[in-house]
């Protein structure tokens, strides 16, 4: 069995392959040979353990025909080098060599220490030669049998490299084919003996000439992924300076928007100046032409400059309270001359007063683009309903049209750059296609979650929903001590163990008596045998049940609980099984300020207090 790994020790020489008859460069050969020296080191401990492998056998063969004395010492000799190979190998292979400076000589020096420790093996099992002649047939036959497999998977796993090949296998076969030509036999057993020995030195010269393909086929798999690396790092170099270029660029635009901006200014007040003259009815219409061509222009640069700005990390946001009810009255204010223009119906749906923490300009930007996305698509006639409202701890607020939709392969790239959905009818819908792609953006800049649903024909809604204030305001208090949520028995229902456990290790940190369950079952024998103060639900749970379900029947024994559902998305159906329920939800990764603001609505009971 050799102990060398499949891969080819290669050294500064001219070898031909398959596809190639060029020589190869210093480069290639250099990193064929790394290869080699790695994957052998790597593969250093598999090969000790066939090597003990064939030496058990070989010893059970071996060790009735030898004195005792003899096979401890030759047991010993294999133990010891072994150990010595699996602790000092690559120390051993690797000295004196380092891969930055890779020469013919160092190269040379590397294969020659490899050869030294595969002989040294090959001579271990040839060891039980000696004592050849004592043994019986059949364990001559499996002497054999063993000496001629290890050199067979020799030939694969020296990638058939001639000197490797020869310094494992020679020192097995060529004595093997000595001991069977050396024996006495009467008769025609003398000639078969002999026959046997120049078999095994023609399969020696077999499995040769079967190693050179083994080899040629290796280095030109070997040529392949080098050429392939080399592909890679140019594929990577060539990413780089795409994305340095990039970079360059929106951070130009970003910070060049005042001298880009300055001449357009300019030009808008000179077609002013332009219009307060007498002008004929010709000049005119140029007057009035220049100023809309004007006004597209600054809109366009403008967008330009803001998914610039975006892309640089210039915009920064000042968040504060903004009342969202007042803010979307006053837009649809703005946009309601807009909206009769093009003979749209606008509608605002408000639930009383929503507050949220952001930026209010930046969030009117967001609004201000999806509204006219909605405008831009809807055809005469049809509605965009804008509407306001609260959902537990979360401020929502939905664009919707009636217009053409979007089908579901583009529900994704529509927010991308320069992506525009087409519109029925020869007629281009204006615009650079950034609308969207500046709303995702100044979206994850503000923490807001943005969603969409759309069918083509039927129309487009899409929603964006954020803290409120007063739970920002919790969001952005200090952590709180365990005094806080002290006392409070809390139920929490998951069907991941772990997620139990590490949930239960944060309450009991915050003061709080848990009760662990992974469904309605066990949630309902730990409320009949305790109080319950408030209960912590992940919302979808094994066996198709919903925290919903286990929320409703713990409050039929607990019907003063507080609760609260725990998930990972955002789903339509955890939306509206929340909002029917009335419970906030909580949104995986949790955030500790989340968890103590809703634990916070909750009461410790009186029993619970004693």
């Amino acid at each position: 069995m050799s102990q060398v790994p499949r891969t080819a020790p290669p050294v500064v020489r001219e070898t031909p392959t398959s596809t190639s008859t060029s020589t190869p460069t210093l480069a290639f050969t250099t990193f064929l040979h790394e290869r080699f020296v790695d994957v052998f080191l790597s593969q250093n401990r598999r090969a000790q353990f066939g090597l003990l492998l064939a030496c058990c056998l070989l010893a059970f063969i071996w060790s009735g025909q030898v004195q005792a004395q003899g096979f401890a010492a030759w047991l010993a000799a294999v133990l010891a080098v072994t150990s010595l190979r699996y602790r000092f190998s690559e120390r051993f292979v690797r000295r004196g060599f380092s891969p930055a400076a890779c020469d013919a000589t160092a190269q040379a020096a590397q294969i020659a220490r490899i050869a030294a420790l595969l002989f040294l093996n090959g001579l271990l099992l040839a060891l039980p030669l000696l004592a050849f002649r004592q043994m019986s047939d059949i364990e001559r036959a499996a002497l054999s049998i063993i000496l001629m497999a290890s050199a067979t998977a020799s030939v694969t796993t020296t990638s058939g490299y001639k000197f490797l090949f020869l310094a494992f296998t020679a020192p097995m076969l060529l004595p093997l084919a000595l001991a069977w030509a050396t024996q006495h036999h009467e008769g025609r057993a003398h000639y078969s003996a002999l026959g046997l020995a120049v078999l095994i030195l023609l399969f020696q010269l077999f499995l040769l000439g079967m190693g050179q393909k083994v080899h040629r086929d290796f280095e030109e798999s070997a040529r392949f992924r080098y050429g392939e690396q080399g592909l890679n790092r140019q594929l990577q170099g060539a990413l780089a300076a795409a994305d340095l270029s990039n970079r360059a660029k929106t951070q130009f635009l970003a910070t060049a928007s005042h001298d880009l901006k300055q001449p357009i200014y300019c030009v808008n007040l000179l077609v002013a100046a332009l219009n307060l003259r007498r002008l004929d009815q010709g000049a005119s219409e140029i007057a009035a032409q220049l100023a809309a061509v004007n006004q597209v222009l600054t809109r366009q640069l403008d967008t330009l400059l803001d998914i610039s700005k975006l892309d640089a990390g210039v915009t920064q946001p000042q968040l504060k309270v903004v009342r969202l009810d007042l803010l979307a009255l006053q837009h649809q204010g703005a946009m309601a001359a807009v909206a009769r223009e093009r003979g749209l119906e606008f509608v605002l749906e408000v639930q009383d007063e929503v507050s949220a923490l952001t930026d209010e300009a930046l969030f009117t930007r967001v609004l201000s683009n999806l509204t006219d996305n909605a405008f831009k698509y809807t055809r005469r006639g049809g509605s965009v309903r804008l509407r306001v409202w609260c959902e537990g701890w979360n401020a929502v607020l939905t664009v919707a049209d009636s217009g053409i939709g979007i089908a579901p392969e583009h529900h994704e790239p529509v927010f991308g750059e320069f992506f525009q959905v087409a519109a029925a009818g020869p007629a281009r819908v204006p615009g650079l296609g950034l609308g969207l792609a500046i709303v995702r953006r100044l979206c994850s800049l503000l923490k807001v979650q943005l969603s969409m649903t759309s069918a083509v024909g039927v129309g487009t809604s899409v929603s964006l929903r954020l803290p409120t204030a007063a739970n920002a305001e919790v969001l952005g208090r200090p952590a709180c001590s365990a005094a806080d949520t002290q006392g409070l028995t809390l139920l929490f229902i998951d069907d991941d163990e772990s997620v139990r456990r590490s949930m239960r290790l944060l309450l009991e940190e915050l003061g709080c008596t848990v009760y662990l369950a992974d469904g309605v079952e066990q949630a309902m024998a730990h409320a009949r045998q305790h109080q319950i103060d408030f209960v912590l639900s992940d919302f979808c749970l094994a066996v198709e049940q919903r925290g919903t379900d286990v929320i409703r029947v713990v409050r039929q024994l607990h019907p003063r609980a507080r609760a609260a559902l725990l998930s990972g998305d955002s789903t339509a159906e955890l939306m509206l099984a929340a909002q029917a329920a009335g419970l906030p939800v909580l949104y995986k990764p949790l955030a500790l300020p989340a968890l103590l603001a809703v634990l916070r609505t909750a009461e410790p009971a009186e029993e619970t207090l004693r």
